[in-house]
């Protein structure tokens, strides 16, 4: 079907027509309402609501655009608060219900409402979904709000008499859950990892599914603006259509809350961007400004290290990096070929894990790798408990795997970043784009939170984010040191850093001057005399 010529005429005053809104006698369709252009109250009261006593009462401006858009994947960056949830809700219910004007279904129509997590599908995006599908046309659904595996779908009879499915997913089920013979809408709820949407495209573009993606652009430069909105932006995507709203694009929004975030957010401009307007923003300031995702990520797979493990002529070298601590934890897997590029293979993020956990993992790792057992495991030596601890678990666990304390001067943060940069512009520092696959972890994770879910790549995000402090006065000198705090802790770049300096740059190992048989002795003028006649003699003979 052709989106846009389906949509080129429609308009969503068009949408109001009784004949297709059929319900109990009595009973509100919130569908009916959301679309009637004559029910014009921002929010009402709705008894059958799941996410409140108020929902929306009309579309506003940007939620209108993006309904009409008709392509085949629509990008809505917009701030909290702005509708985005109440969108996608609505898009998946009117599918469902096979009163969609643009998008078709089949029989039985399929759609993914994804998450994150499974408790943000339960606790969001199920709520919002049992919200705005008539009470009269659920035929089974989940409760929300409460844990049950094995029953996340909501099965619903449409308005033909055909029964349509409403699939929960999240990033935690794994790339492969994503495989399907056919679905016929994805609702992406925030930023996914590349490695699953590569994996439901394959699907939709043979049976010509749609997406609609609703994420707040909080995490920076990451694969999807590069990737898909750069490719909108400069119209080599025409199959992608992108959106921006923040929270003065909703009614409901006042003005008060409008100036609290600009306060709240006044030392962000970055962050101030993404919530106020859903606009894409780079950090001022970042430390590894030297990161190009066009010359610094590749393809590099689990296929490609066997085949380097092969090349006994010139073996490649494995190296890793290790950050220790219990609410963040940053292992990074790293092969250097022949020409001295380093290739990092795989990132481990764990927060809350026990060190058998950990052990097992980065063992299991390294071992499918092929990594040999001398790989040296470079770890923060700050806290030498910390690797004694680990060594304990490997060798627990049969591993021949051993974490090594960095030496003092590869510790050296300045020194540090300025490699690392140095790698980064050379194309000597490649991240593989599985580094991550579909991992999820917390941002802001501590004794205090339990933190913000967030999926894909760690490392990346953190490179995005980490930068120098700006100074609080303009007679203050730049400070060369990036602050942790504006990279979450920075952990993988911590990891990075101990790898590539230690690898890349041994300590020296220069013997000590000898000292004189006897300390009475100053023999520093008779050292500097012999010196001079030495040169003398030199030049002299030349």
């Amino acid at each position: 079907m052709d989106l846009i010529a389906a949509a080129r005429d429609f308009k969503i005053s068009e949408m109001y027509r009784t004949d297709l809104m059929i319900g109990l006698e009595g009973e509100i369709d919130p569908l009916k309402r959301l679309l009637d252009p004559a029910f014009t109250d921002t929010l009402w009261e709705y008894e059958e609501s799941r996410v409140g006593d108020m929902i929306p009462g009309s579309m506003h401006p940007k939620q209108v655009a993006a309904f009409e858009a008709g392509v085949r994947h629509r990008l809505l960056f917009w701030g909290n608060q702005c509708g985005k949830t109440t969108l996608g809700a609505a898009e998946c219910a009117l599918l469902a219900l096979k009163r969609h004007p643009i998008l078709t279904g089949g029989n039985p129509t399929t759609i993914w409402a994804s998450a994150l997590t499974w408790e943000l599908w339960e606790n969001i995006l199920l709520p919002e979904l049992l919200t705005w599908i008539p009470e009269d046309r659920i035929i089974s659904a989940p409760e929300p709000f409460k844990s049950t595996p094995g029953r996340r779908t909501i099965r619903v009879r449409a308005d033909d008499g055909t029964e349509s499915m409403v699939v929960g997913k999240s990033v935690q089920q794994g790339r492969r859950s994503y495989q399907s013979a056919k679905v016929h809408l994805v609702w992406f709820d925030e930023e996914h990892p590349e490695s699953i949407w590569d994996e439901v495209l394959l699907r939709l573009v043979r049976f010509g599914g749609s997406t609609i993606t609703t994420a707040t652009p909080l995490l920076g430069l990451t694969w999807l603006y590069w990737r898909l909105y750069k490719g909108w932006q400069s119209g080599e995507l025409p199959d992608v259509w992108a959106s921006h709203a923040g929270l003065e694009d909703n009614p409901s929004i006042t003005a008060d809350q409008i100036e609290m975030v600009k306060r709240q957010f006044a030392g962000d401009p970055a962050q101030l961007a993404a919530r106020l307007h859903g606009q894409f923003a780079k950090p001022a300031g970042l430390a590894l400004a030297s990161f190009d995702p066009n010359k610094n990520l590749e393809t590099f797979t689990h296929d490609d290290a066997v085949h380097a493990n092969r090349q006994t002529k010139r073996p490649w070298t494995h190296v890793c990096g290790i950050d220790f601590g219990y609410w963040r934890f940053a292992f990074l897997h790293g092969m250097v070929d022949p020409a001295s590029r380093l290739h990092l293979a795989k990132e481990y993020f764990s927060q809350k894990q026990t060190l058998e956990t950990r052990a097992r993992h980065i063992h299991e790792h390294l071992e499918a790798y092929g990594a040999p057992p001398e790989t040296r495991l470079w770890g923060d030596n700050a806290n030498p408990t910390d690797i004694n601890e680990l060594n304990k678990e490997f060798k627990r666990i049969g591993s021949p795997y051993r974490a090594r304390a960095v030496k003092g001067e590869s510790k050296a943060r300045v020194t540090g970043t300025m490699l690392v940069n140095n790698l980064l512009a050379r194309g000597a520092l490649l991240i593989a784009r599985s580094v991550s696959d579909e991992s999820v972890w917390y941002r802001g994770m501590d004794a205090a939170s339990d933190g913000h879910p967030t999926a894909g790549s760690r490392l990346l995000y953190e490179i995005g984010q980490w930068r120098y402090e700006k100074p609080k006065s303009d007679d203050k000198v730049q400070a060369q040191d990036p602050v942790d705090d504006t990279a979450d802790g920075a952990d993988c770049i911590a990891a990075l850093r101990y790898l590539c300096m230690s690898h890349f740059r041994p300590p020296s190992h220069d013997k000590p001057p000898k000292k004189p048989d006897n300390p009475n002795i100053d023999g520093g003028y008779e050292n500097m005399q012999k010196k001079i006649r030495d040169k003398l003699k030199k030049q002299g003979a030349a």
